[in-house]
Parts: structure tokens; sequence; C-alpha cells
């Protein structure tokens, strides 16, 4: 089988392209950058002969996608816009939205033209907005996102269902928050205040749940929906286990005990956190985009039974174990990819 994954140099393009050499694919990578060297150092622990393609191009570019997509079998759509990563942190909330949405629409219509057999989208949990029920399920729940990023995840999945209607095989992915090597994000952040062992700030409480995904299972996840008979239209959420997810602080606690390291926590009450974020915001100086802090204090738990009866996927890892694992990713490569403070984070550890 051959296969082309967009976005291959992100988190679960790192995930993903080693578990498809495992498997004998060939693979071909559509991405912006070339393939870094922690990506081909993957590929040939998997696969010690893998050769790859590689197409560097917007997605934006549509005779790029047509391109890329003659001669292949199936689509791994991974790559999107989001303004926590830091290539796009100048990006507005408008560009964001128009740039995932038209990079969908060009791979549908490209797959459409190059007579791909199977693509598969992945989503986002951040369809749903702040969630209304002890457990979130793809159809009954409301779908309301907050930002640019959940609004072009939403977007992309209308223009989905209507290449299904056209003729064109699509399973689409809803994952929760993904973990894994090269991740970066507001839990980056996490992890370097423990590595300096200084304080923990929670947003909020820390009584809620919230659910996250190893990027390895998201992966698998989505060998699953391109594989398995009878996922044409399919929309499945992909999670860690619902019933072994543990409140925020013991989920710090656990990271704490793992790293071996006394630090405080201290948290924030949720109102304040928000109008803080909301005002710091505007002016463009907050640290954690809207989905951070209006979701702070809310429990977060996708129903993943679907995954489990329609694909026979299972996740592998718990939150504490994604969390820890991610941990000791981030220990081995700080001096690279630790982020730098924003000024209100900068003041807030100088009075603490």
């Amino acid at each position: 089988m051959k296969a082309l994954v967009t976005g291959s140099s992100g988190v679960l393009g790192h995930a993903l392209a080693p578990q498809l050499a495992a498997r004998g694919d060939a693979l071909r990578f559509l991405d912006l950058v070339p393939a870094p060297e922690t990506l081909r150092a993957r590929l040939r622990e998997a696969a010690p002969d893998c050769a790859f393609e590689e197409h560097h191009s917007d997605m934006r570019d549509s005779a790029a996608l047509r391109r890329a997509c003659a001669g292949v079998d199936v689509v791994y759509h991974l790559a999107a816009g989001q303004r926590m990563k830091p290539q796009f942190a100048s990006f507005s909330e408008d560009e964001i939205f128009r740039m995932n949405l038209e990079g969908v629409a060009n791979v549908l219509a490209a797959a459409r033209a190059e007579s791909v057999g199977k693509v598969v989208f992945i989503s986002s949990s951040a369809v749903y907005g702040v969630p209304v029920t002890a457990l979130v399920d793809e159809d009954d729940h409301p779908k309301r996102p907050i930002g640019a990023y959940g609004h072009s995840k939403l977007e992309a999945e209308g223009l989905c269902r209507q290449a299904v209607e056209d003729g064109l095989d699509v399973v689409v992915l809803r994952p929760m928050s993904l973990f894994g090597d090269g991740m970066t994000g507001v839990f980056v952040l996490l992890f370097d205040w423990v590595r300096r062992r200084r304080r923990i700030f929670l947003l909020g409480r820390g009584e809620n749940r919230v659910q996250m995904v190893a990027a390895a299972d998201v992966a698998q996840a989505a060998i699953s929906g391109a594989t398995t008979a009878g996922t044409n239209g399919l929309v499945v959420n992909i999670g860690s286990d619902p019933g072994s997810v543990p409140t925020v602080r013991e989920q710090v606690e656990a990271l704490l005990r793992h790293a071996r390291v006394a630090s405080p926590i201290t948290s924030f009450p949720a109102a304040l956190l928000r109008n803080a974020a909301r005002a710091l915001n505007l002016v463009g100086l907050s640290p954690i985009v809207p989905e951070h802090y209006l979701l702070a204090d809310a429990n977060f738990i996708l129903d993943i039974s679907r995954a489990r009866e329609r694909l026979g996927w299972d996740p592998r890892g718990n939150n504490v174990t994604i969390t820890c694992d991610a941990y000791d990713w981030y220990l081995r490569n700080w001096q690279s990819v630790t982020p730098k403070l924003s000024l209100p984070l900068r003041v807030l550890e100088a009075l603490t």
C-alpha cells in the first residue's frame, strides 16, 4: 500500500510514519519542511531499508496536492495550523481558519481527482467546545468550538461528509490533545516548571478530569481507520480509557512523583484566570489561548466505545503514563524545545 502523510514532521507524523513503515507501506510525505533527523531515525529503527518520497509545499497549493496524491492508495491528512504551535504563533484566528479549511478542501479534491482509495482526516475534540455531559459522544453532543482551530475542524468535517456523498471514502478521527515526542503547547510549560523545580500553577482547582491520548495510539487508530472495512463516513473519538482518567491535580502529583520533584502546587481560581487571560489576549500577551482558559475547570472525557467497536482499537496509554513518557522525552531534549516564557509568566515566576 502507498500512503501519503501530510504534516509528516509533526508529533503525530513522528508516530504514524514509523508504524506505516513497519507494515511495509510505501511512504510519501508532504510538508513545508524536509523530514527532520528525528523522523528519519525513527523510520530507520522501524524499517532499516525504508525509503520515502518528499514533497515540500503549503497545503493551500492545490496543484502540489494533486501531484502528491498521484498513485497513492491512502491519504493521512494530519497537517493543521494551531496558534499554540510556535510556527503559527503570529497567525491571526482568521488565517488559521482559512489555512486549515483550504488545506482539507485541496486534499479531498486531489484525492477524488487521483482516485485515492481512502482518506483519513484527523479532526479534533476541539469541535465540541465546552463539554455539557460526563461522556462526550460523536453524534448527540453539541458541536460548539471555541477558537479558529476548532471551527476549522468542524467545517472541514462538513467537507468530508460532502466528499463521502460524492463517492470518496473518508474516515474522520477526533482525538484529544496528543502527547508524544516533539509536542508543543501548554504542557511543555508544565514540564519546564517541573524540570526547574519551580512552583506549579494549575488552571483552576484541579478537581476536573481531562482525557489525553498518546500520539502512538492515534497513529494506530488512523491505520485501523484506513484498513478496516465499513468505515466510510465514520466519525470516531480517540482518547485514553475514560475510566482511568484522574483529576488534573492527581495527574500533576503523579508527574512530580515520577520526576522526583517536590514543587509546590498553586491553584488559580478559574474565574480570575479567565478574566486575566481575556485581558492579556486582547493585547497579544496571553500565554494561553481561549480554548485553554475557557476549559480550565471543565471535565472533558470522550466516549471511545465506537472506536473500540468499529475499529477494533483500544488505547495502550493512560493519562499518567502518557504524561510521564512525554516528560521523559522533554528531559532528553529540553535544551532545544524549551519554550520562551511570555512576559506575564516571567512576572508570575518573579513574584513567586
